[in-house]
């Protein structure tokens, strides 16, 4: 018995729950679990009681971790089924899924340990599931609770992917007496035709954090603040920077008053996914729009010019909420008072908020900004020049005005980086002190230039000494990144998929952190882990086309060639990079070189899906993916975009490929002027049913984006799903009008 070789299942989802919950103490752990081991199958049954009888010595690891293991057994499981058997068991009646599931957990249980006896009993009411020579319970003393969680986490997993609502209770187990465990199952049955109000009565309980957030509108951030980039009424060429200027000078003045701003990061991140222009002179109308899709509360627009030798600064501030365009308000003084003019600025603005008046009054015989003006001016200018060429020398002048100006020595870094002076950027980034707010990014911009210059050990160390002060989920995706890298073990580091598990557990819904993972295991030969945590990615982000892509070559090196197939198609739809590939003639290791790196701090995401997701899948999985679908179209017709993403967004999260959902999201895109976004949207909405529909938005994208031989493409196929099709036959009139006979 001490030699028998245990199930690869159970060592691999063991291996991973004690990385997710226990951490620290992997490396103990893997003394009896090794990766090698994995992969050549000899994890010795000995090795496992071993690390069995070490968690139950940890402060409530036990069964924690062997519930987790069960979860992750029964979801890999379920995964290898071949997607026609498990189209079909989803599609039985609900007293046959029950029985489907018992079967499934019968064969977790062999797959766990062969030595094990299973046999299953089938009722309506209550169906019992009994284990003979449980690999979890045989120990020497009764134990004082039940030790089977495995197996009963396992059941529950099985349940739930046959979307079952069921109570797994352990009524029996071998370590607390007797010679067997028994599991019994007894399913909850929701009146069927009162499930729309039972759905409605548990969200409105509060039974699922997300479902009760969305049943009333998210309100807007109560401080939440766009500062846009002020005009040049005056079209002084010498106030050209000053615009972009005022804006992060207003904005630092309202984050000492206590109001929350957006930071330039975060403006420019939101200009780039709505494909707005940067330098670009807004309407009023594009500026509203702009600040409730980042669900800001407030917008403030301003102008700056000269009336003789005086600096005139004006701004308004709008209400989003309310609707309401404050007047106008102006200073005026020196042109090198400019600081001293926005601070004015900043409390007028705000001027009916007390607790802004009273910090405005504290905050008036403090010193102001130390960065003289002369060097905030080239750091300004040095932000808005086109290339990095023409940065480097702008913000040098600016740290060589005043050397400690450590925002500007990283943006000199970055400048550096992007003309490949990666040691350049180093040796900026050398002086900034440990005391410093801006020494945590200039420690990640600096191990980034590391990894570039295939220093290892030193980006190693780098980030080692940055996840030491400031832990975050970027900061350990990037030390998995550097050990996937290097062409040796780094000292003191560990497996890659640790990192990037560690990182999912921070930031569990960062797509890339869960196609890394993914990724790192199907480096490791790992297939059944690799292939979940690469659908868990594609159902986080499901326009990815890289990640379907390797999913698709993970599911087609484990021998499913259909579902692989699928996946691919999807890659090459969303993407043309992938129009050559072919299953066939891959190699099964997986390429070298895609895993995916941070390289600098990201702004709070404005809206994202609400963490309780994360869980999602234990009940009701298809009502609650309905009820946020039914939400979304309501808002979409209502043309309320704002509040229609993040519904279309939960009810893709639950059903990542509801065409539906894709296509009433990639309308809230276009409508918003995101052309690349929902012609993404419209591809996978084709993809998962090819409707009419979805092919004539898909047009009027492609027109709007200028492509009209892609547009004339869809539009006929259009035609040919529903030739009675009458916007089909509306968006050819535009085409034919736009660009004459030819069409």
């Amino acid at each position: 018995m001490a030699t028998a070789v245990i199930g690869r299942i159970l060592a691999t989802s063991l291996y991973q729950a004690i990385t997710e919950q226990l951490p620290l103490r992997v490396e103990f752990y893997e003394s009896w679990l090794s990766p090698k081991g994995f992969r050549a199958r000899r994890v010795y049954v000995s090795g496992v009681r071993a690390v069995f009888s070490f968690l139950r010595r940890e402060d409530a690891g036990y069964d924690a971790i062997v519930r987790r293991a069960g979860e992750l057994a029964a979801n890999w499981l379920f995964e290898d089924l071949p997607p026609i058997r498990r189209r079909v068991m989803l599609a039985l009646p609900r007293a046959l899924r029950v029985r489907a599931a018992l079967g499934l957990a019968k064969s977790l249980v062999k797959e766990t340990w062969g030595a094990s006896s299973v046999s299953v009993r089938w009722r309506r009411e209550a169906s019992t599931l009994t284990i003979t020579g449980s690999l979890f319970c045989g120990v020497r003393e009764s134990a004082p609770v039940a030790l089977c969680g495995f197996y009963a986490a396992g059941l529950e997993a099985c349940l739930r992917r046959l979307n079952l609502d069921a109570e797994v209770r352990i009524d029996a187990c071998a370590a607390q007496g007797g010679d067997r465990c028994r599991l019994s199952v007894t399913p909850v049955r929701p009146p069927g035709e009162a499930a729309p109000a039972v759905l409605l009565a548990f969200l409105l309980a509060g039974g699922l954090a997300a479902g009760a957030a969305a049943q009333t509108p998210a309100p807007a951030m109560a401080a939440r603040v766009l500062v846009m980039p002020f005009d040049n009424a005056s079209k002084q060429p010498r106030l050209a920077w000053m615009g972009e200027g005022a804006s992060i000078l207003l904005a630092g003045r309202l984050e000492a008053l206590g109001v929350e701003a957006m930071s330039r990061d975060e403006r420019l991140r939101a200009f780039e996914r709505f494909q707005v222009p940067p330098l670009a002179t807004l309407s009023r109308a594009t500026v509203i729009r702009l600040g409730e899709l980042v669900a800001a509360a407030d917008v403030v627009v301003g102008s700056v010019g000269l009336d003789g030798d005086a600096l005139v600064i004006t701004a308004r501030r709008i209400s989003l909420g309310p609707g309401r365009l404050t007047p106008e308000t102006s200073v005026r003084g020196a042109p090198g008072d400019v600081e001293a003019l926005l601070a004015q600025l900043a409390v007028q603005l705000w001027g009916d908020d007390e607790a802004v008046r009273q910090a405005g009054r504290a905050a008036a015989g403090r010193a102001g900004r130390t960065v003289p003006m002369a060097a905030f001016e080239a750091y300004v200018k040095g932000l808005l020049a086109e290339t990095p060429e023409a940065q480097v020398p702008l913000f040098t002048t600016a740290i060589t005005i005043k050397p400690d100006y450590d925002e500007a020595r990283i943006a000199l870094a970055q400048a550096n980086s992007a003309a490949a002076n990666h040691r350049g950027a180093i040796e900026a980034l050398a002086p900034v002190r440990e005391a410093s707010p801006a020494w945590v990014d200039a420690k990640l911009v600096t191990a980034v230039a590391q990894m570039e210059l295939r220093d290892y050990p030193a980006a190693w160390q780098t980030l080692t000494a940055l996840h030491a002060r400031a832990p975050s989920a970027l900061v350990l995706n990037d030390m998995g990144v550097v050990t996937l890298r290097a062409p040796a073990p780094l000292p003191g580091s560990g497996r890659a998929t640790w990192y990037f598990s560690q990182a999912r557990m921070l930031d569990p819904l960062d797509a890339d952190y869960l196609f890394n993972l993914g990724y790192a295991y199907a480096l490791e030969g790992d297939a059944p882990a690799a292939g979940y945590w690469l659908r868990e990615a594609v159902r986080l982000s499901p326009t990815d086309a890289s990640a379907h892509a390797l999913l698709a070559h993970v599911l087609h090196a484990g021998g499913l060639a259909t579902e692989a197939a699928r996946e691919l198609a999807l890659a090459k739809r969303l993407s043309a990079a992938f129009e050559g590939v072919v299953l066939n003639n891959a190699p099964a290791a997986a390429p070298k070189g895609l895993e995916r790196l941070k390289e600098g701090f990201e702004p709070p995401r404005a809206q994202r899906i609400d963490a309780a997701f994360e869980m999602v899948g234990q009940r009701q999985q298809r009502e609650l993916a309905r009820f946020y679908l039914e939400r979304g179209r309501r808002l979409v017709e209502l043309e309320n975009d704002r509040d229609a993403e993040p519904e279309l967004r939960r009810a893709l999260y639950l059903a990542p490929y509801d065409a539906e959902a894709h296509l009433l999201l990639g309308r809230s895109y276009l409508r918003s002027g995101r052309l690349r976004d929902a012609i993404d949207e419209f591809k996978v909405s084709i993809w998962s049913e090819d409707t009419a529909a979805a092919r004539v938005a898909l047009a009027e994208a492609y027109l709007d984006a200028r492509d009209s031989e892609a547009a004339m493409a869809e539009v006929q196929r259009a035609l040919v799903l529903d030739p009675g099709s009458v916007e089909a036959k509306k968006v050819l009139n535009r085409m034919r009008q736009a660009h004459g006979a030819r069409l």
